[in-house]
């Protein structure tokens, strides 16, 4: 019966209002806003065809966006597993792109991916997230195909960070759910 509590606990929290708290900011890009910690910082980045930039989360850290017509969906390539066998065949020198098997038999791709993916509603839109399999190694980040219309095309949105340390990569987690966004004329 202990069990039925900690799950109230955990739904109160997870559905609690999402505000700044005194040790949180909140960095504001116009199209949307998010709140983060202290010290995180807006950079700026010039765009071709979107509205793009980057928060720097540390001196190593740091966290694109992209928001326009072709935003990158942060899908994962299929991993490119080799036999090791047919590997003498093949005119490549660097392998590190690979992973090399002794045989492909009873061999899933799925194994070999660096990210889990979950779906969420964030400010009222369906959102992809994405997050590392192994903590510090792939990609973190949100993915929303759907934004708004912009012009004769739908504006996508992501913004995201690769290898992040493990603690900055689990308050960027928790800094997307507090998204908000704003269309701008």
């Amino acid at each position: 019966m202990k069990i039925i509590p900690r799950l109230l606990l955990l739904l109160t929290i997870g559905c609690a209002d999402h505000k700044p708290k005194a040790d949180n900011q909140t960095l504001d890009f116009g199209s949307f806003s998010i709140v983060t910690p202290n010290g995180w910082t807006k950079v700026k980045a010039q765009g071709t065809d979107s509205y793009v930039g980057r928060i720097a989360i540390d001196n190593i850290d740091t966290i694109d966006f992209d928001l326009g017509w072709y935003s990158n969906t942060l899908t994962e390539r299929e991993p490119q597993i080799i036999e090791r066998s047919i590997l003498k065949d093949l005119d490549v020198l660097d392998t590190s792109q690979f992973f090399i098997v002794d045989s492909r038999k009873g061999i899933d791709p799925d194994k070999f991916k660096k990210n889990n993916i979950s779906w969420d509603t964030i400010d009222g839109r369906k959102a992809k997230i994405v997050f590392p399999r192994k903590p510090g190694i792939g990609t973190t980040g949100i993915y929303i195909d759907s934004l708004w219309q912009g012009g004769a095309d739908v504006d996508r949105f992501n913004l995201y960070g690769d290898n992040l340390k493990p603690a900055n990569e689990k308050l960027f987690l928790q800094a997307l759910k507090t998204l908000k966004f704003h269309k701008t004329k």
